[in-house]
């Protein structure tokens, strides 16, 4: 049997007007997701009342992505607007990194956020900044908690998120299910990866007896069938937390080399036509990029196992993939999937990398590499340029 390929999955429109499917591409999703915008006047709010006016409401924990969500946060913005009723509202509390202002005043840097299209009924906004503890933003979001008292909260279970869902779970303390895979029927399944001498045995529990689920990815669809009201509320500053007997060091940050390739924010991918691996790993060094390869590279023994990328190597959700001289097998495209951002170096126009790419440098990679690192060598040497005009001048402009 011949399995047949899915007609209506993410594809593109040729200059012939042909309906191409790219396997592990993401461009015909972001023509989906952009029909999708387009109609969204179409849908209404699914609740009727103001958010404060609400019988409850379900709570969301979530930090940014340079001022965006990524599809884990917004599947479990999804989740919480399906499981809400009709008289709850969807309120998410967001750690936002910069400096406070007027409480109860919307923030003009979080405005690109389409909070309703997300199915959000009230966005919260924390200020935070570097110097606060995870202790003090937990204090601040338990006492948050306890304000709005929800039904139900919601995490991605990954990084700060679930770090942030545990603090609060252990501090009110509330029924927590982590791992979650699936919700369904009123009842949440809890993925068991097994143990040592036992089979792996999901557990499955009541919804109703928890208070804090932290979700695996794909548990809920993006695509909702409402909107939320889309409101803006920034929260007070939390107060800083003195923690006796701890002295804060400061953060010091670590060579992007020694990062593991899923949990990189930025990668530089070798494929093929990168022939200078000296050059690469200097240019990785100095934009302070983790370094990964396809398997062409990798089996030729330019690049060591652990950094192949694709589906038979890493699976990466780096905010910025770089494809240096990388064609696209289906492959490598699987295991970028979930890239924000992809640009791409390649003299082959047709690559199959550069329809996945939003930006694509038609160059040699040789070149295109020295000169990039001779930038950077330069701006690195060049001393900082002096500003004549005054300070007090600039805080008045």
């Amino acid at each position: 049997m011949i399995r047949r390929v899915d007609p209506r999955r993410p594809a593109l429109i040729t200059p012939q007007g042909l309906r191409r499917i790219v396997l592990g591409g993401t461009e015909g999703e972001r023509g989906l997701r952009l029909a999708a915008v387009s109609h969204a006047t179409a849908k209404r709010p699914r609740l009727a009342l103001p958010s404060e006016r609400a019988a409850g409401c379900l709570l969301v924990l979530v930090h940014p992505d340079s001022g965006s969500l990524d599809e884990h946060a917004r599947e479990a913005i999804a989740a919480a607007a399906l499981l809400a009723r009709p008289d709850e509202a969807v309120v998410v509390l967001m750690p936002w990194p910069q400096a406070p202002v007027t409480p109860g005043a919307p923030d003009p840097q979080a405005g690109a956020l389409d909070a309703a299209a997300l199915g959000i009924d009230r966005l919260e906004l924390l200020p935070v900044n570097e110097a606060l503890s995870p202790e003090a933003l937990a204090d601040a979001v338990a006492a948050r908690w306890q304000t709005l008292a929800p039904r139900l909260t919601l995490a991605p279970d990954r990084g700060d998120d679930g770090d942030l869902g545990r603090r609060l779970a252990v501090r009110q303390p509330l029924a927590c299910a982590a791992g979650v895979v699936e919700i369904a029927d009123g009842r949440v399944r809890v993925r068991d990866l097994g143990g040592v001498g036992r089979a792996a045995a999901d557990a499955t529990a009541a919804l109703d007896g928890l208070d804090l689920l932290l979700l695996e990815r794909q548990v809920a669809r993006t695509e909702l069938p409402f909107t939320g009201l889309g409101e803006r509320q920034m929260l007070p500053a939390p107060a800083p937390r003195a923690l006796p007997g701890r002295v804060d060091l400061g953060v010091v940050a670590g060579q992007a080399q020694q990062v593991a390739l899923e949990e990189a924010d930025f990668i530089l991918a070798a494929g093929n036509g990168v022939t200078d691996v000296k050059l690469f790993l200097e240019l990785a060094e100095a934009l302070g990029a983790a370094v990964g390869a396809s398997r062409v590279a990798v089996d030729d023994g330019r690049f060591a196992r652990s950094q192949q990328i694709g589906a038979t190597g890493r699976t990466v959700q780096a905010r910025g993939y770089l494809a240096m001289g990388i064609s696209g097998a289906v492959q490598h495209l699987q295991g970028i999937r979930e890239c924000r951002h992809v640009l791409a170096v390649n003299t082959d126009v047709s690559a199959p990398m550069v329809q996945r790419a939003e930006l694509t440098v038609v160059e040699d990679v040789q070149a295109l590499m020295r000169e990039l690192l001779a930038l950077l060598q330069a701006e690195r040497a060049a001393p900082p340029a002096a500003s004549s005009t005054p300070i007090p001048s600039l805080k008045a402009a």
